[in-house]
């Protein structure tokens, strides 16, 4: 009898509980200043409270905006999508979504490059339309291992666009022959039309799932050759154009944090491999790494953490943001997508930042137009940067070899390179580089090339 009595006296108290926790979380939902405007994990503003109209109102939207509004803004949103996804991970039940390595299969890419009528002709015009090496210091510094430890069986998820093996993410790569012909015919016309004027390079940046991922599950995994893509485009590429080859020496420094794991960039550490191979290619010194002033930002949750709904094996490993100053004086002004410029650190104190935003370290983050001035050189040479995120975190060490670094962000840049070009050479007093530099995923992406092609005239 006394047994019976515990176990009703237990399960009224349990009954308790779980009414007061749901009365609780009910009243705090209706509590204005509890609801969050951004999520973090997500990186956008959440639904707006809806503005009163007649209209909305007649037509039932104003009811069903407010529906959105409610639901969207919960208190402590991120909080419970994360105890979500934790417990997700530990029943098993996390929900697996098919990416690009199944459900968009990449187009076969031709062994020989394209060098057909479709590409630009000698006089810039394009007929295309679309919807480690020798000589790099042997020194690094220390930095989180980029490999998740033992085997990985059971460690591997698929996502919507991403693969998360222990613990880092990658993102999946499918090869778009329309795409990448006419990245090929953009950056083919901008070495004819600047020829004389301007020497054009390119740098095809590869991603880490062919780079830094275990090649036990790179090889069951099937998306497109990286390496065998970035050669037919650069091979596609006419005599204009000196082509930056970096996948080989990206390759050489595959077990070094080269790459973030919670982010699709590539690291501060990263892009000065690239440009000890571009130094390489241009016959100029690189500065050894030991002459940098390094400045590091803890706890980056990036991109991967966000679309792999805030994985706990990749919550628990945030990445370190190294950022590199060359032994110059620099002054940067930057032109926002509002029209507004502001003078503001090459290396912006992103200390404070939330752990999404540490990336913006690098040059103040993405804007249509930047300008670096080298102020220790009376005069030299410029380099315009045209390039999307990547690009980044390598325009601070050019710096030290050139008087301006002009960085393009094209895709929100309005003005054109053909006369940005003329403006550099009247200013710098020297001759004017050229460099394309995107990562290979944006080379799939007809939308972003065609915007890279509109800003050359």
């Amino acid at each position: 009898m006394k047994n019976k009595s515990n176990s009703t006296k237990n399960k009224v108290i349990r009954i308790a509980v779980t009414g007061t926790v749901v009365l609780t979380m009910t009243f705090a939902a209706f509590i204005l200043p509890l609801r969050p405007k951004v999520s973090e994990a997500e990186k956008r503003e959440l639904a707006k409270f809806p503005e009163f109209s007649v209209t909305a109102l007649l037509s039932g939207t104003y009811f069903s905006d407010i529906a959105s509004w409610f639901s969207d803004t919960v208190p402590f949103r991120d909080t419970l999508v994360a105890i979500n996804s934790k417990f997700q991970h530990i029943l098993g039940t996390a929900t697996v979504l098919k990416g690009f390595n199944e459900a968009k299969r990449g187009d076969d890419i031709p062994d020989v490059p394209n060098t057909s009528s479709d590409l630009p002709t000698s006089d810039g015009t394009s007929e295309v339309q679309t919807d480690s090496p020798a000589g790099i210091p042997s020194e690094i510094t220390s930095a989180p291992e980029t490999q998740p430890q033992g085997e990985y069986a059971g460690l591997v998820q698929k996502f919507d666009s991403i693969l998360v093996a222990g613990n880092s993410g990658y993102e999946y790569y499918n090869f778009n022959q329309a795409a990448s012909d006419a990245y090929v015919a953009a950056v083919n016309a901008a070495g004819n039309r600047l020829n004389g004027r301007a020497k054009v390079y390119s740098m095809i940046i590869p991603t880490s799932i062919d780079i830094t991922l275990d090649e036990r599950v790179r090889k069951k995994v099937n998306v497109s050759d990286q390496k065998k893509a970035i050669d037919y485009m650069e091979g596609s590429m006419n005599q204009n154009v000196v082509r930056v080859e970096i996948f080989d020496a990206m390759k050489a420094h595959k077990d070094e944090y080269i790459y973030f794991r919670t982010d699709h960039h590539w690291t501060g550490l990263g892009a000065y491999y690239a440009y000890v191979r571009f130094c390489e290619i241009k016959g100029i010194q690189a500065l050894p790494l030991s002459a940098y002033t390094v400045r590091s930002f803890d706890n980056f949750l990036g991109s991967f953490y966000k679309d792999s709904g805030n994985d706990p094996a990749l919550g628990a490993s945030p990445d370190v943001v190294d950022t590199y100053t060359p032994p110059c004086g620099t002054k940067m002004t930057v032109t926002e997508k509002s029209g507004n410029t502001l003078v503001t650190p090459m290396i912006y104190n992103a200390t404070n930042n939330k752990p999404a935003y540490k990336y913006s370290a690098f040059i103040y983050g993405d804007n249509p137009f930047t300008v670096i001035e080298n102020t220790d050189m009376t005069s030299g040479d410029a380099l315009i940067l045209v390039k999307e995120s990547f690009g980044n975190a390598i325009a601070p060490l050019f710096t030290y070899h050139y008087k301006y670094v002009y960085v393009v962000d094209y895709r929100y840049y309005s003005g054109k390179l053909d006369a940005l070009v003329n403006t550099a050479k009247s200013t710098c007093g020297g001759n004017v580089d050229v460099l394309y530099c995107n990562n290979i995923s944006m080379t799939r992406a007809s939308g972003q090339v065609t915007k890279l092609a509109a800003v050359l005239a």
